[in-house]
């Protein structure tokens, strides 16, 4: 990690605190402000959670070599949420108590349910780069986000699936251990399909980790004779669910939320995630000098590609960042938040609107030659 900038790693071990100070920085002697951090850096979900914080810490580092705010440096705390509600709770009131102005996470719906309540609570700004479920919309409250909700995805992927695929039967495997996000894409995107003259012929879940959840539910999908399978999972367990549908003779389209669109669902699925098809929020493929240089950084500073986690929280952070000037308390970002209507992103302007939710444009992607490139 580089010498300009401080950062700590809060690791929430329940029912243990672990507080580490891992790199010393900048030679300012003013306090730093802190901005938290919370994703799952730990198990199955952990891909999402450390891309996440990586883009999150890309903006802390730019705005710190910048001059920080006010003259004061700027300090990222991340914390481990496990993807677990108590862990997180547990990690969120850390995260408050260690200072941090503004929270920015968590990665999955599940959490981001379980943990928006505490933010009204405890009076933090959580600003969340990937949540999308129908859950937390249209609420005034303490929670934000820089990713759209649920049903206008799940809409736009049935019309794909239905109009452009040209399929009428639909299976449905999704994870029950994230269903906050899970359960309303299934909810909408069946209601969506249907009308358009589609059915869902099975709708079976698993439990991330349980493997043989998996077994049964692929089994039972299949029974139906499906056109297309849409998988609802983390990117691990969606390269796990593809192949099990290979192997059981799938040879048809396999259809996914973004929440599995990482390198791990490559790396791990292999052929058998050929194809596969999902809704990005951000074009991979732009060519516009802003998003490149960006990218470019990112490539340099981590060793990886970047991806929707860690350009959404990158963008997230600079959102944080940029309305704390002139007066850096929880109180009053979110007043700033509370009145803005538009952000210059990564790739463009994003809206948002008096509840703090968001509209964005859909890219519909697939996988081919183990390479994310544009379907259309």
């Amino acid at each position: 990690m580089r010498q300009t900038t401080r950062a700590r790693v809060l690791l929430v071990v329940t029912p243990v605190l672990l507080v580490c100070l891992a790199v010393s920085g900048c030679t300012s002697g003013t306090d730093p402000i802190v901005i938290g951090y919370l994703g799952g850096l730990s198990g199955r979900t952990s891909d999402l959670g450390s891309a996440g914080r990586d883009g999150a810490l890309l903006a802390v580092e730019e705005a710190d070599l910048a001059g920080g705010i006010d003259g004061h440096r700027l300090e990222l705390l991340p914390a481990d949420d496990a993807q677990d509600a108590t862990r997180a709770a547990d990690a969120f009131k850390a995260l408050e108590s260690a200072g941090a102005v503004a929270v920015v996470g968590p990665m999955t719906s599940g959490i981001a349910v379980a943990v928006a309540p505490l933010a009204d609570e405890l009076g933090v700004p959580l600003v969340s780069p990937t949540t999308s479920t129908d859950a937390l919309t249209g609420k005034k409250d303490w929670f934000y986000r820089l990713y759209p909700d649920n049903s206008s995805a799940a809409r736009k992927l049935a019309a794909v699936v239905r109009d452009q695929l040209g399929h009428k039967r639909v299976a449905m495997i999704y994870d029950l251990a994230n269903r906050a996000h899970t359960e309303t894409w299934a909810r909408n995107f069946t209601e969506e399909f249907t009308r358009l003259g589609g059915s869902v012929v099975a709708s079976e879940t698993i439990m991330s980790g349980a493997l043989d959840t998996y077994d049964i539910a692929v089994d039972r999908a299949l029974a139906t004779d499906p056109q297309c399978v849409f998988v609802l999972a983390n990117a691990l367990d969606t390269a796990r669910l593809a192949t099990l549908l290979r192997e059981g003779g799938l040879e048809d389209h396999l259809i996914t939320s973004e929440w599995s669109a990482t390198e791990v669902v490559i790396g791990y699925g292999g052929r058998a995630v050929e194809g596969m098809m999902f809704l990005n929020t951000f074009d991979r493929e732009s060519t516009a000098p802003g998003y490149q240089d960006f990218a470019k950084r990112f490539r340099d500073r981590f060793g990886y590609e970047a991806g929707f986690a860690s350009v959404h929280a990158y963008d997230a952070t600079r959102l944080v960042i940029s309305q704390l000037k002139g007066d850096p308390t929880r109180t009053a970002l979110k007043a700033r938040l509370d009145a803005l209507r538009s952000y210059d992103a990564v790739q463009g302007v994003v809206k948002l609107d008096a509840t703090g939710d968001v509209e964005r444009e859909y890219f519909l992607m697939t996988i081919r030659d183990g390479v994310f490139v544009r379907a259309e």
